[in-house]
Formats: C-alpha cells, structure tokens, sequence
C-alpha cells in the first residue's frame, strides 16, 4: 500500500516503481476523493492493470467496493505479481489495514507485505502537526520515503529523518528526490515476517518521544507474559483508545513458548502472531511500541505489568 498526505508525491514514486520492475507484473488499485480519477491518467501506462475508485475513499465510504475490487483481482490472481493499492492523500489507512488483517477472506488470497508512506520534506511537520490523517499514514508504515529532499537543506534533511524515527523508531526511513527510491530495499523491509522483527523493537528507543500531541514510547518487561488475560487486556486497550492509541507492535515473551509472539494493532484490530524462535542464548525480552495521542505511558506500563508471570 502506498498512502502519504496530499502532494508527497505518491503518484511520481508509483510511477518510479513501475519503471524499475520492468519484469513485475503490477496490478494497481487507484483511489481519487473526486468523482473523476485523475491520478489514473498520470499512472504510467505500461503491462500493469489499473483499476480507478472515485468519488469517496478507501477507508470509510469504498471500504464495500475495495473487497469488491480485491474479489474481482483474486479471480485474476495468475495475471499478476503485485497488487499496489494507492490511497488519497487524506486516506486514514489504518482502515485499509484492517481489511487485510482481520478480514479472513481477504487473508486467504493477499498478504500485505509494506505499508509505504511518502512524506514532503518542505511540509511533513506543517502536515503532523495540522492533521491526524497525516500521523496516521506515518505511523502505519513500515517504509517512509521522505520525498523531495532537494527542495530543504541536506541539515535539514538530518533533522527531519531524526525527528520521524523519533515520531515512528520501527520505521525505516529512506531519503530521495523527485519520487525516486530504492524499491528493493523497499520491497525487503518485512518486519513482521522474519528475524528482523526481533532487532525492530530492541532497537527501538525505550524513552518516551513527543512531538506536538504525538507520543511515542517503548515498554520493556524482562519477565514473560500470560498470553491469554495479556491479549484480552491489549484489545481492551485498542477500542477503549481508538482515537488516542494510532499503533501498538512489538515482540512478547509468553511462558513455555518457544517462539517469540508477534503483537500488532491499527485501530480497534489487534492479531497475534507466531514470529522467530528465541535462541538458546537470547535474553527474552519483551518490547512492545505504543504511537499515539497524548498517550500515558506509566498508565500503559502498570496495566501491563498485571499480565506478567511472578
């Protein structure tokens, strides 16, 4: 999925992905807010297949015509290698997550692989500082190219990729110019999928961050978890915060299980699952991320910390 707000340059880096994946059959879904679609006309036209959503948006008003749409692509799932869904740029894509986390049927057929959010450098801090659809789309990402460095200062440049690791720290953050991006150290980025998921969180500052309103800190807890009251109280957590808490994901630690469990939520959608087996020296740690609105991190922590083996 690749979501930013208005004017990040979605279109020009789909357009970039398009000419770098010559061999990559792509199929494209491309939502305009307006009732003609004119972002469908400025994709590049080449092998792909583009299908246009107009007059309303993927994360509330189309939400019935997206799984209609990814119906009809899964019938023709043999005539392509990608699908890329583009949002507006003032798509909540939380939502749009949703329908590919806790949707089974749209599990069966698609995996979402990245979340890639284009952000302008001239503007990001004017836009998270104006809009919760644009701390949203950053802090669902797993990938944000921060586009359009050449038109800021290369200091500035170093603060910006400072100030969203601090906004967003499992994010990876790549810099470039008119759209134009490494797609394969895009397209490597799994952070859910493999031992990478495990350096993700420990990597992660374990301070508290804020930037405007928003608030992003890590919890540690060197003792496993009971997974079952652990999980009942981390979805309690996402639908009592819905509007507050924008992402929670980490690495837990659960009693006589071997693999680490892999925890994250958009929204009031909260899934577990099976990540990495903990090494024979591993120290199990568990680090779990909250991004969100105002939120209390020692309210969060000692609510947790209930949850833990004694």
């Amino acid at each position: 999925m690749i979501t930013g707000f208005l004017g990040a340059g979605k279109t020009t880096f789909l357009n970039h992905l398009i000419q770098e994946r010559p061999d990559e059959r792509l199929f494209v879904i491309e939502n305009e807010v307006g009732k003609i679609n004119v972002d469908c006309e400025l994709v590049m036209n080449g092998e792909e297949d583009i299908a246009g959503l107009t007059a309303g948006c993927l994360c509330c008003s189309l939400h019935d015509e997206l799984l209609d749409a990814l119906e009809q692509v899964s019938a023709r799932r043999e005539e392509f290698d990608r699908l890329v869904i583009e949002t507006t740029g003032v798509a909540d894509p939380t939502s749009i997550i949703q329908t590919f986390l806790g949707n089974r049927m749209v599990e069966r057929v698609f995996e979402l692989q990245q979340v890639i959010c284009l952000a302008d450098a001239a503007y990001v801090e004017e836009n998270l500082n104006a809009t919760d659809e644009a701390r949203r789309q950053l802090v669902s990402a797993d990938v944000v190219l921060l586009n359009k460095c050449d038109t800021v200062s290369p200091t500035e440049v170093d603060r910006l990729v400072q100030t969203l690791k601090g906004i967003h720290p499992t994010a990876t953050i790549l810099c470039g110019d008119h759209g134009v991006f490494p797609t394969d150290k895009i397209f490597e980025v799994r952070p859910f999928h493999d031992e990478r998921t495990s350096q993700m969180t420990a990597e992660a500052p374990t301070g508290s961050h804020r930037h405007n309103d928003i608030t992003t800190f890590t919890l540690s807890f060197d003792r496993p978890f009971r997974l079952d009251t652990l999980a009942n109280e981390l979805v309690r957590l996402a639908r009592l915060y819905r509007h507050q808490v924008y992402r929670i994901k980490g690495i837990i630690a659960v009693n006589n299980t071997p693999t680490r469990v892999v925890i994250q939520s958009v929204r009031d959608s909260f899934v577990l699952t099976d990540g990495p087996p903990w090494g024979p020296d591993s120290e199990r740690i568990s680090q779990i991320v909250f991004i969100g609105k105002d939120v209390k991190k020692q309210s969060i922590e000692k609510l947790l910390s209930r949850h833990l083996i004694k």
